[in-house]
């Protein structure tokens, strides 16, 4: 497909990698952009390029891996890759590795963008990261503090392996996360945005995520802080908002239908059983529009696939590579990920939500005479026993089936296989968040959401600083 490519493949035809069970070879050639921006103020700006490639190798059930900056000796790194199989056995009680087959494939996934990112002048990013950040300020005298930290990455990456798949992968990937702060009564608040794309260039932050856009939602966030009554404590009815759901989906369900931790994990006896009602579908899917997790072909070369990993209610199947899908004998689904060509795949999530249902936003709050509508998060976390904790950085009261006053410093928590049955009513609205997950100090850009949510009393626990 190019020079780069040819050279890899030649590699993989030297005597030692006929000797090996499996070699896979990546390689990056790419440009990073990064920008921090402090009220009016410029603090950080970067341009890093970055090239190199890494072998990893299977051979006897083990695997090693080796990396290297540049191209200059490929089969070097492929025999340290080969050197550490040949020293890191199994772990007790693990069975060999293997992979399931695929076809091998050649191809070329070429970016789509209008505006290519390496492309804009550096001055038009730090002139609209400069408009949100003043915009923030300048909206209301007690926010002291905005912030923009802006990243992309532009170029290629490449995968060859032994069994001769050739993938060409256009990168173009930006992320923005903004952060505003302030005081009032005594109190510290602060509320942040994060949005990202890897399918548009900048005519995503243009056309769609323009600077009023992100600074409108900001300073509403923030405000709901400044002005919110403070939380109750307690179990109580509540909508969940799209971007609320994505992170039930992601934290609650997402990382334990990863085929690496599905078994010990809460949902690991529960395979094929019912864990929610009928109309309850959720997915984990490679594309879907202006998804932050949208991939073509994963980082082992497999097409990738939706993952439904509850189907009408019924928990179905897990995320894998070719190392679970052998294992659990299903076709791989496409979930091998990784940040960069420094470190091997692993399992990652791409795009995880809740299918949309049927109810309008009034419909779902028009039975609730007292409860919470909560609309953002700040963040998340889960554990293996399908406890989660969620904070919220936009809510209301629900009062007589109607929206009512903001609050603040509102948290809560469940045990997902609980609260999934407690799911009483569906959206028929769609909309997803962008953001960066972390696994093994490997992050990856992901998508969560779904429609809106209506959860019965008992579903989650409310609580806050007040």
């Amino acid at each position: 497909m190019n020079d780069l490519s040819d050279r890899l493949a030649k590699a993989l035809g030297s005597r030692l990698c006929s000797s090996l069970d499996y070699v896979e070879l990546r390689s990056e050639s790419t440009v990073h952009t990064a920008i921090n921006q402090c009220d009016s103020g410029v603090e950080v700006i970067s341009r890093r390029y970055e090239s190199g490639h890494s072998a990893r190798v299977l051979n006897n059930g083990c695997w090693g891996f080796s990396v290297s900056d540049g191209f200059r000796d490929i089969q070097s790194t492929i025999r340290n890759a080969a050197k550490a199989a040949s020293v890191v056995p199994p772990r007790d009680g693990e069975a060999p590795a293997e992979l399931c087959k695929i076809k091998p494939i050649q191809r070329h996934v070429r970016s789509r963008t209008r505006e290519p990112l390496q492309e804009i002048d550096m001055d038009e990013k730090i002139s609209f990261l400069k408009e949100i950040c003043l915009g923030i300020i300048h909206s209301d005298p007690r926010i002291t503090t905005s912030v923009t930290n802006y990243r992309d990455t532009s170029g290629q990456k490449l995968l060859v392996t032994s069994e001769g798949t050739c993938v060409v992968t256009d990168v173009s990937l930006a992320g923005l996360m903004t952060s505003a702060s302030g005081r009032v009564a005594g109190r510290s608040v602060s509320s942040r945005d994060e949005v990202g794309t890897v399918t548009r260039g900048w005519d995503f932050f243009e056309k769609k995520e323009t600077a009023k856009t992100i600074t409108d939602r900001l300073v509403k966030r923030i405000q709901g802080q400044m002005n919110g009554i403070p939380a109750k404590r307690g179990t109580f009815p509540c909508i969940l908002s799209p971007r609320v759901v994505g992170m039930l989906a992601h934290e609650a369900l997402g990382h334990l239908a990863e085929a690496d931790s599905f078994s010990t994990g809460a949902f690991g006896d529960l395979e094929g059983k019912r864990v929610a009602p009928e109309n309850i579908t959720i997915l984990d899917s490679p594309s879907i529009n202006d998804g932050f997790g949208n991939i073509k072909i994963d980082d082992e070369g497999v097409i990738a696939r939706d993952a439904v990993l509850i189907r009408n209610g019924v928990l179905g199947e897990q995320m894998t590579d070719r190392e679970w899908a052998a294992r659990l004998g299903t076709p791989p689904t496409g979930n091998a990920r990784a940040e960069s060509y420094r470190v091997p795949p692993i399992i990652r999530m791409r795009n995880t939500y809740f299918a949309g249902g049927d109810m309008s936003l009034d419909e779902l709050l028009e039975d609730k005479k007292f409860g919470y509508y909560c609309v953002d998060v700040k963040g998340g976390q889960t554990e293996t026993n399908s406890s989660f904790q969620v904070g919220i950085q936009e809510c209301y009261e629900i009062r007589d089936g109607e929206i009512s006053k903001p609050v603040r410093d509102l948290a809560f928590s469940g045990i997902a296989v609980d609260s999934l049955q407690m799911i009483d009513g569906l959206g028929d609205d769609f909309e997803i968040e962008s953001s960066y997950c972390g696994k093994l100090f490997q992050y990856m850009a992901t998508s969560d959401g779904g429609p809106h949510m209506s959860l019965k009393k008992g579903a989650i626990v409310f609580g806050g600083s007040g």
